[in-house]
């Protein structure tokens, strides 16, 4: 099977949905007191809205056949005469996602690949992300594409 990275256009805003709700089966799973159990689907105007900002980035895996397995959100965020950072921008990705049926097949690091690709394209200085303790999978996969850990944020539940 091959896969292609390519640029999301319009129409993708509908296909994408089977991998945004396996993604938040997997949060509400992992933190049902913080991630309702429904996706969160993107409006049309809202995806396009993205699709036309220079800073954002959508990247899609599709199979031979068009199936969309795979995708990755990211945007530049530019720090310009902030009062403790020197001037950089960052690659900063919101989201890589691989349906179940096809992860382990180097879709994630396709996608990753075309986002250090990017970063470097519009001259970032790093490439980083958030991603939640529980999902160990995404931790481990991070990892393997040589990522490291820059801060750590904690918290201490006051509900329990």
């Amino acid at each position: 099977m091959n896969i292609n990275i390519r640029r999301a256009v319009s129409a993708d805003c509908e296909n994408i949905r089977p991998i945004q709700k396996e993604i938040a089966q997997l949060h509400h799973d992992g933190r049902p007191d913080l991630f309702k159990n429904e996706p969160r689907y993107f409006a049309r105007e809202a995806f396009e809205e993205i699709l036309s900002d220079p800073k954002h980035f959508v990247f899609i895996a599709e199979t031979d056949n068009g199936d969309i397995v795979g995708y990755a959100f990211a945007w530049v965020v530019s720090y310009r005469n902030h009062c403790v950072y020197v001037d950089f921008d960052r690659f900063y990705i919101d989201d890589i996602c691989v349906l179940k049926a096809y992860q382990r097949q180097g879709i994630g690091t396709l996608l990753f690949e075309r986002c250090k690709m990017e970063a470097r394209e519009q001259k970032c200085k790093m490439v980083d992300l958030g991603v939640w303790a529980f999902n160990k999978d995404a931790i481990s996969f991070y990892r393997s594409c040589s990522m490291t850990e820059r801060e750590i944020r904690m918290e201490y539940r006051l509900e329990e």
